[in-house]
Formats: C-alpha cells, structure tokens, sequence
C-alpha cells in the first residue's frame, strides 16, 4: 500500500513564520511610519530582539520609541536620517549602527529593509538586523595595520631626512637645522610645542634654547630664558632622573610657572602634559627636547622609543657642531697665549676695510711689541719667555673690551684691533695698557722681569687722499710700532706723534 505525504496549507500561519524566523540568528522586522513621520512602530519583530538586546518584542509593536535607549547615542540621528531618506526616495533603507547587548556592550549591526507605501501615505518596510560586529572588527583591524604601516614609512622618511640634512650640516647652520628637527617633530607627532632646553653645569637651572610651537599656541618660556629648577619642584625630580638615566621622563601635567616669576603682564599658563628626552653629548646629559601637549589624547606605547630615535639624531649633530667648533677655535687661536691669530686676524680686519670704504665707520688697530723680548728669552730661558707672552695676553684681555679683537700677531708682536672705535678713545686705552704692564711684576721662578711695551696707532680713515686696504693700515700701525722703538720704547706713537704715558 502506497504512503501518501500531506503537503502544508498553501497560506502558513502567523505561527509559522514565528518558528521560521526562530531560526534565524538576525532580527526579522516590519517596521510602520506614519505619513507625517510623527509614529512609528515594529508591527513585527522577531524573538531575536529579546534575546540580542532584552527588548520586548511587545513593547516595539505598540511604539518604536522603545529601541531608542538601545541605539549608541552617536548613531541615533544618523538613524533617522536614513528611514526618513529611504521613505521620502522609496529606496532601500540601508544603515549602520551600535546596539547596545543585554551584557550592555556595543556591537554594530547592519539593517536592509526594503518600503513600500501604503494607501494612506505611510511607510512600511521588511527587513532584518544583523550582526557586522566581526566584519568592524576585521576592517579596523587593516584600517589599523595600513595605518601603522603608513606611520612607519612616514617615521623612517622624517629620520633619513633629519639624518640627511644633518650629515650636510653647516658649521653655521646648526640652529637652523634645530628649529628644523623640532617642527618637523613636532608636527609628525601632533605635538603643540617642541622646545631644545640647556642644563647649567650645576644641573640647577635650565635655559631655552630653541622652540616651535602649533600656530596659534603661545609659548610658555621664551627663547634664552633661564629658569630655576629649584622653583619647579615637579618639574626637578623628573629631570634629575632623567639626567641620572638618560631616559625619557613623562610629566603628566606640567606645574604653573611660581607667581614670583611672572611678569605683571604674562597670564598663568594652562595645564599641559610633555615627554621629557634628554639631549647627550659627549657621555653627559646636557639638556632635553621636551615634547608637549596641551589637550588630553591617546599616545602610542611606543611613543617615548621614537621620540627617543629623532632626538638621537640630534645628540650626533651637536657632538658634531661641539667638535668642529672646537677644531676651529683651535685653528684660529694660539696656542700659547689662547688668542686669536692671524688666521682670524686678517679678515676680521679686510671686513672692517669693507665696513670703512662703503659706511665710513672707523676702526682702529694698536700693534704692540714686548720691549727687549730677546733679552727676556736669554736671560730666563725660553720657559720664562713664555710665561711673559701668556701674562701679557691676560693684561690684554682684562683691559680690552668684548667687542675689541685681541690677537697674537706673531712672535713678541700681538694686534688690538677697536672696530668703530676713535683714535682718541683708543689713545687712552693703549696708554693703560702700557702703564699697567710697567706697574706689574713678572716673576717667574723667583726672579724678577723687566717688561714694558712698545705700541703703534693707526686708524682707518685718517687720510682722505688715499684708499685704505688691510695691508696699508697694519703697515702704518707697524711703522708708528718702529718709531715708538726709536723713541727709546715704552711708549706709544699715533698720527699726532709720540704719546704722553
């Protein structure tokens, strides 16, 4: 006997989508608008909701109202946006958003309804939500990857760009380069101020150097301002680590500057946080580039290692620039006394010719010889020849001033030059000079040494008839130097003749 199947009625029950959409793991959902947009409702929704987002399905039914609570309060209008653009067009209703779970964290779920209009102008739509929080999750995962991987290759570009241009450093440019590395930094990094401090020796005070700041954000310390590390107690231990360890310290929030270092006229400054990198040169911490930033925001973990990488390259730059200074300083000073010589000396003089010739500023050379200095070398020997030549240096530059360029011009024969300087005012400073070297005692190995000096003036602009050149006014210097020996030494001669002293 032949078994006969009894197929399911042609129009299933209410019942039965209810179990269909049980096995569904989306929400299944119709949803109401009315014409003027002022209520809606779910005429239906599956179980799902209650179990995904402990919603009563009975509750939507009556007002939709009730999933709003639900909905991450950043995506809500971006919701209603989307229904009322899907019901004005007709088009499908497709938007994203977070939902909050009955564990009460945020997942993002997708919904696609499709409407369609009712004779009395509302707008019903079928549709489902479902789940995408795995799809966010992988796409921020390779947003976050592509990121990084961007970051990288724009960390490695900055670092062989400071690495190049500071390998091309000028011995004169190296405050240019400076400024460079820190806006450069200070812009990769989203930083609002980059900033070069300079500790004392005593590590008690500390001295802004160099410093960028975000347009628009104001510096705190201005450029070659000193501050007193003792005023700033949160600020001190810190950086008395930092200096110790020669690591990175991070200072949270910045102390306000002490009242009693404001000016009348200078506000308190805000709050802010700043990564504190210390600045090596020659084995010894020597300052620090401080990072800052003014709003709170999340740092990469790594951030203290790159920024420890960048101001590296400038630890190599100032060791450089401190050793290239030196080897120059070395090159055009002497040795035996430390002033400058005639490397220095010579076009000092030709720019003060330049100066003379094209603004008719005058300057003034003073050349001056150690009366008898061979006598001094046989009667001593040459080590108290030597220490003539150094305390006559010392003589010089106590009674010169810093703008005066004082040089050993070669032998016994040493050159003061006083740019912009009268012969009258010279006349007098030479005549101290050689008064108080009559009136010092040299000593050396407890005999006494007679030393005085001989001195000739001459000033740039003191004939009109001819053009002044280097060679012409060191030889009228060095001619009036001959007549003052002629004149039984120990005096000076000008263009007025020999000097009262």
């Amino acid at each position: 006997m032949a078994t006969s199947h009894q197929r399911p009625a042609a129009e299933p029950s209410s019942d039965f989508f209810r179990k269909l959409a049980s096995g569904i793991p989306d929400i299944l959902f119709v949803y109401w608008l009315s014409a003027d947009t002022q209520m809606h409702s779910y005429p239906y929704v599956s179980d799902q909701v209650r179990d995904l987002l402990d919603i009563d399905p009975d509750a939507l039914v009556r007002d939709a109202i009730s999933i709003l609570p639900y909905i991450h309060p950043d995506d809500i209008e971006g919701s209603r946006l989307a229904v009322l653009e899907s019901a004005r067009t007709l088009k499908p209703w497709q938007w994203r958003a977070r939902l909050k779970l009955r564990d009460n964290g945020f997942e993002w779920f997708e919904t696609h309804a499709r409407p369609e209009r009712q004779p009395d102008g509302s707008t019903i739509w079928y549709g489902q939500f479902f789940n995408i929080q795995n799809y966010m999750d992988l796409q921020q995962e390779l947003m976050g990857r592509e990121a990084e991987s961007s970051f990288q290759a724009g960390f490695q570009k900055l670092v062989a760009d400071l690495s190049a241009e500071f390998i091309n450093l000028g011995f004169d440019s190296i405050d240019e380069c400076v400024d460079d590395l820190l806006e450069r930094a200070g812009e990769f990094f989203s930083m609002d101020r980059v900033y070069l401090y300079a500790f004392s020796e005593e590590h008690t005070s500390m001295t802004k150097t160099h410093q960028w700041c975000r347009t628009g954000v104001p510096a705190m310390v201005e450029v070659d301002e000193t501050v007193c590390l003792d005023a700033y107690e949160e600020l001190r231990r810190p950086l008395m680590d930092l200096i110790e360890h020669n690591q990175v310290e991070v200072i949270e929030s910045m102390p306000d500057r002490p009242a009693d270092v404001l000016s009348d006229s200078e506000p308190v400054q805000g709050v802010t946080s700043v990564f504190c990198v210390p600045v090596r040169v020659r084995g010894d911490v020597v300052g620090f580039v401080g990072f800052e930033t003014l709003n709170s925001k999340p740092q990469r973990d790594d951030l203290d290692h790159l920024l420890f990488i960048v101001t590296s390259l400038l630890s190599v730059a100032l060791e450089r620039h401190l050793l290239e200074e030196t080897l120059f300083n070395q090159s055009i000073r002497d040795p035996m006394t430390g002033l400058l010589n005639r490397r220095y000396l010579m076009p000092r003089i030709q720019e003060l010719v330049e100066r003379a010739e094209r603004y008719g500023e005058d300057f003034t050379l003073a050349m001056l010889d150690i009366d008898h200095f061979k006598q001094i070398n046989d009667s001593v020997g040459h080590l108290g020849g030597d220490y003539t030549l150094r305390r006559f240096a010392d003589i010089l530059l106590k009674l010169t001033r810093a703008s005066d360029v004082v040089a050993r011009f070669g032998g016994e024969e040493f050159m003061l030059v006083f740019p912009d300087t009268g012969v009258e005012v010279v006349h007098q400073m030479v005549s101290r000079i050689l008064r108080n070297v009559r009136n010092t005692e040299f000593v050396f190995e407890g005999r006494e040494i007679p030393v005085t000096i001989s001195a000739g003036i001459a000033s740039a602009l003191e004939t009109d008839d001819q053009k002044a050149t280097v060679d012409s006014v060191v030889a009228l210097a060095d001619k009036r130097l001959y007549l003052a020996k002629q004149a039984g030494r120990d005096c000076a001669v000008a263009a007025s003749g020999e000097l009262q002293i």
